[in-house]
């Protein structure tokens, strides 16, 4: 058991504890979560003192693809999403194994390094499981489905059974179904999907209404998409359904409080108020928006709803970093009018409760798992802890998950600071 220590203690984005402190038990809980002052016995523990510094709960990335993590400045963000298809798809063709675990592995060690202590990934090749696995990070690794035929859908759910029966899931890792986009995945193998994610009580999420292109494909069965899958000749035997994205999965059955849907970039009123019917969840991927030179995104009017918005950064292949601490700053340089509280709660909480784990992550009360993130800022005069979490040179130097140190900027455990 030992005590983390500083200035500040964020608790959960409204609970602000002066001299705070945290006793983390033997099995990675939270013994007790306040005033330093409270503990009591304190000399019968370690004690690490981080001085001027915030102890927060760890950061969750709703949705990242660490397998794209060495991919950074390769490609180019036009605004021409089918353009950028095209270049992903040309560069990975050659990728081996290993540089697929190298990626991975570069991926998992920054997310750890900018306080992010679970990650909600994406994998195509399965590649991600075994790095994820050496990893102490928390996961919920989704496996991306993609097949645009429906005359094989039901094979390919076989196949994804057939994977996930070897798996087994612990305290850090949890997985998922992802059918990739309505430009990807058949109305077929989208309903299977869903059976499956019930069936096997696992999370299901999908990636819808990210671009305009992605509009015009749907309601006409025209344009830049079209062009692209029949390129990949993958039209065969499809018919658009003269439908907007979330009206089209709303209309196959897909939409429900389980559902995660990444982006929602394009929304009109009407499908804000189905996706707050559905009590679905919607992952915001601010920097990652920015890249594609998008429309304001709709957050806002999802906020106005009480939809549940959670944080994710995308991957280095359309970001800078993987960084939800970075997130959170470019939201509220972006939009000062959104509460300070509610963009760190986008990047906690509402993270906890759109991949179901708000039980025990995503705040730091006791009984909850340690998974935590010290932020220090030079600023030792701040009005208000969140000037001093967003500010210009905040950064993380240690980060915690289930009481494990797995990232710590300056070795703190063996400096002066750390005393029996």
């Amino acid at each position: 058991m030992y005590i983390l220590k500083s200035k500040y203690l964020l608790k959960d984005p409204d609970n602000v504890i002066d001299n705070g402190a945290l006793l983390i038990d033997d099995g990675g809980k939270i013994k007790f979560a306040g005033r330093f002052n409270d503990i009591d016995d304190v000399d019968s523990y370690k004690t690490i003192d981080l001085g001027n510094s915030a102890i927060v709960p760890g950061f969750i990335n709703a949705h990242t693809h660490l397998e794209l993590t060495n991919l950074h400045k390769s490609l180019n963000g036009n605004g021409n999403f089918t353009d950028w298809i095209r270049d992903l798809v040309a560069i990975k063709k050659d990728w081996s194994e290993s540089e697929y675990a190298v990626s991975i592995r570069n991926g998992i060690e920054n997310s750890l390094k900018s306080g992010t202590t679970t990650v909600v990934d994406i994998t195509r090749n399965g590649i991600a499981l075994n790095e994820l696995l050496a990893s102490n990070i928390r996961k919920l690794l989704f496996f991306e489905i993609i097949n645009f035929d429906p005359d094989t859908a039901e094979d390919t759910i076989k196949d994804f059974k057939e994977l996930i029966s070897s798996i087994s899931t612990d305290d850090l890792l949890s997985i998922g179904i992802f059918p990739h986009a309505p430009y990807t995945v058949s109305d077929k193998l989208y309903r299977e999907c869903k059976s499956v994610s019930e069936e096997c009580d696992i999370r299901i999420a999908t990636h819808i209404a990210e671009t305009e292109d992605e509009i015009e494909f749907l309601t006409s069965g025209a344009g830049h998409f079209a062009t692209l899958l029949n390129d990949f000749k993958m039209l065969n035997k499809w018919k658009h359904p003269g439908l907007s994205p979330i009206n089209y999965l709303n209309n196959i059955g897909i939409l429900n409080n389980e559902c995660i849907l990444i982006h929602c970039n394009y929304l009109t009123e009407d499908e804000i108020r189905i996706i707050e019917k559905s009590k679905s969840n919607v992952v915001f991927c601010p920097r990652s928006h920015e890249f594609f030179h998008h429309k304001e995104h709709p957050f806002s009017s999802l906020k106005d709803r009480d939809i549940n918005i959670a944080l994710g950064t995308d991957s280095l292949a359309s970001n800078d970093t993987l960084s939800i601490l970075d997130e959170m700053k470019f939201i509220r340089n972006s939009y000062p009018e959104i509460e300070p509280s509610y963009i760190f709660r986008m990047g906690t909480i509402a993270g906890a409760v759109a991949i179901q784990m708000d039980d025990h992550i995503g705040q730091l009360r006791p009984g909850y798992n340690a998974d935590v993130a010290v932020i220090n800022f030079q600023d030792k005069d701040i009005n208000n802890i969140y000037d001093g979490i967003f500010s210009q040179d905040s950064e993380c130097v240690l980060t915690i998950v289930s009481g494990e140190i797995c990232y710590d900027k300056f070795v703190i455990s063996s400096k002066d600071n750390f005393k029996e």
